[in-house]
């Protein structure tokens, strides 16, 4: 019997009640199988995990759990043979490549009804992978929910990294040590609602941070912030209307502290004069 001469209805309750390791091995039968898939699919959240493997899985993330997978077997996607392992809401890409790993993100994205998407980057990561992965999503215009990224690239890849970034809606966290005189300016704001960025921060102007409602920040020691640029953060952030509404700073050397209050009062003592004009 042909799966895929069935009217789309029963087809769609057929899928419906399939798990995706089948759902996925019917979609590399041919185009029109996965044309079809596609067609009767439900849209869902994935999420991808890109670390020694290349971990994808549907619905929302859930940390510390790992569904049970099957043995790797061999696959055929984009005219590559490659190793994949399953479980009931996702797969395991077993290789290295990232030609392969971007292969299969592709076949999915290309096979399913994408709701949003969640992205995590943890040690050890090649340069170019996060980037190019960004770079894929960006340019199908999808909607990136949550981007987690630990810093293992040269400063050439993490401005890329951080430019095709700044359109994830809801959750940025960075975690990573930048030498002292790496500078960052992004070519847009950051639009996440929660933006927070660990281990040292000398490389970007808090300003970028302002279209975000909660942002946290930790300090390095080695600070180049001076009290007029606290003066001018605090002057645009009181006079912008900006979506900011929540600042942590962590880490701070008691001069920085100092600096800050400093720059809060004159910021008030401003809003007070003109309140009286």
């Amino acid at each position: 019997m042909n799966l895929l001469r069935l009217p789309l209805l029963v087809l769609i309750d057929v899928f419906e009640n399939m798990d995706f390791r089948e759902k996925f091995l019917i979609s590399l039968l041919s185009k029109r199988a996965k044309n079809t898939l596609k067609l009767t699919s439900v849209p869902s959240d994935v999420f991808f995990d890109l670390s020694n493997n290349f971990s994808i899985r549907l619905g929302y993330y859930t940390a510390g759990h790992y569904p049970l997978a099957t043995s790797e077997s061999d696959h055929i996607i984009g005219g590559k043979t490659m190793k994949l392992s399953f479980h009931t809401k996702g797969a395991i890409v077993e290789e290295e490549s990232l030609r392969k790993q971007l292969l299969v993100a592709n076949h999915l994205l290309d096979t399913c009804r994408i709701s949003t998407i969640s992205a995590a980057f943890f040690k050890p990561t090649i340069s170019a992978s996060p980037w190019k992965f960004m770079q894929m999503i960006n340019r199908r215009q999808l909607s990136i929910k949550s981007f987690y990224y630990e810093v293992g690239a040269s400063p050439e890849y993490v401005s890329k990294i951080l430019d095709e970034c700044t359109e994830v809606t809801d959750n940025v966290v960075i975690i990573g040590w930048f030498p002292d005189d790496y500078v960052y300016t992004p070519s847009r704001q950051f639009n996440a609602t929660k933006l927070r960025v660990y281990g040292n921060f000398n490389w970007s102007n808090l300003e970028s941070f302002m279209n975000c409602r909660y942002a946290t920040v930790q300090f390095g020691e080695n600070s180049t912030r001076t009290a007029q640029f606290y003066n001018s953060f605090f002057t645009k952030w009181m006079d912008s209307g900006a979506r900011l509404q929540r600042l942590t700073l962590k880490c701070m050397k008691q001069s920085e502290n100092q600096l800050i209050m400093n720059a809060l009062k004159e910021s008030n003592r401003k809003s007070e004069l003109n309140g009286v004009k």
